[in-house]
C-alpha cells in the first residue's frame, strides 16, 4: 500500500464468540439430567473426557471437536456495538476517535436528506449508517430465529482488539465518516458489530465494499456452555 492515501481502522471493546449446533432430543435429555459442570467439562475437552468417562457413543455430540467448530446452526463473533470505541488513522496523521459507531450516526443523522446526495440519491443515513445482517438467540422456549428442537451452545467472552482494517483511497478521493456502514447482529437483544464496509466513489450504496479484517487481538475473559430446546407452539 502506498502511504499517502491509506487509512486504517481499529475497533476495540467487549464482546465474543457464540455457536449453536443442533442436538437429539436423547442428547439433550442424557446431558441435562447431568451437574453442568459435566456438560462443560465435555465441551471444554471432548475427547479427553470421553477417553475418562465412560458415557455412551450416541451421545458424543462433538466427536473431539472443538466447541467452536460445533456451529452447523450459527457462528458469530464481533464487538458489542455499545463500546465499540473506534480509532481512524488518516492519511494526514490525523486520527479520529470515536467512543462507538453510534457516535458516527448521531453526529449525521439528523440532516437533510439532500446532504447525502454525493453518496447517492436519496440516500438515507439514518437507516443505512448500521446494517443489522443476522441474528443469533439462545433462549428456550418461543425462540423463531431456529426450528423447533434442541440445541447446544456456548459463548466465550473477550476483550480486546476486534477489527483492524487498512484500505487505499482512491485517486482524488477524501476519507469520509460518512461512507462507514456498520454491519450488526443482533445477539440474545444486544446489537454486535460484525464487519466495517465502506461505500466508494464507484459503489452502489445499497452494496459497499466490506473492509478486510485483518484481524485483532483479544484476551477471553469468560466462557460458558448451555442447551437450550425451542418448543413453540405450532403456527
Amino acid at each position: 500500500m502506498s502511504d499517502n492515501n491509506t487509512v486504517s481502522i481499529n475497533v476495540r471493546g467487549y464482546g465474543g464468540e457464540c455457536v449453536i449446533g443442533a442436538i437429539s432430543k436423547e442428547q439433550y435429555e442424557y446431558w441435562s439430567a447431568l451437574d453442568d459442570s459435566e456438560l462443560m467439562g465435555y465441551a471444554q475437552d471432548s475427547e479427553d473426557y470421553v477417553n475418562e468417562n465412560e458415557i455412551p457413543e450416541d451421545m458424543d455430540f462433538l466427536k473431539g471437536e472443538n466447541w467452536h467448530d460445533y456451529d452447523d446452526i450459527a457462528h458469530v463473533y464481533g464487538c458489542d456495538m455499545e463500546g465499540s470505541s473506534i480509532e481512524i488513522d488518516l492519511p494526514d496523521d490525523t486520527t479520529l476517535s470515536f467512543d462507538s459507531p453510534y457516535d458516527i450516526l448521531r453526529k449525521y443523522e439528523e440532516a437533510d436528506d439532500g446532504d447525502f446526495d454525493d453518496i447517492g440519491k436519496d440516500y438515507c443515513y439514518a437507516d443505512e449508517c448500521i446494517r443489522e445482517q443476522n441474528e443469533c438467540y439462545t433462549h428456550e422456549g418461543l425462540n423463531y430465529c431456529y426450528d423447533k428442537g434442541h440445541y447446544f451452545t456456548s459463548y466465550a467472552s473477550e476483550k480486546g482488539g476486534f477489527i483492524w482494517c487498512e484500505f487505499d483511497l482512491p485517486e482524488g478521493h477524501k476519507f469520509d465518516e460518512r461512507r462507514l456502514v456498520f454491519n450488526t447482529f443482533d445477539f440474545d437483544g444486544e446489537s454486535f458489530l460484525d464487519t466495517i464496509c465502506y461505500i466508494f466513489p464507484d459503489d452502489d450504496p445499497t452494496d459497499p465494499t466490506e473492509l478486510d479484517n485483518q484481524g485483532g487481538s483479544t484476551n477471553g475473559k469468560g466462557w460458558e456452555c448451555n442447551l437450550f430446546e425451542i418448543t413453540r407452539p405450532e403456527e
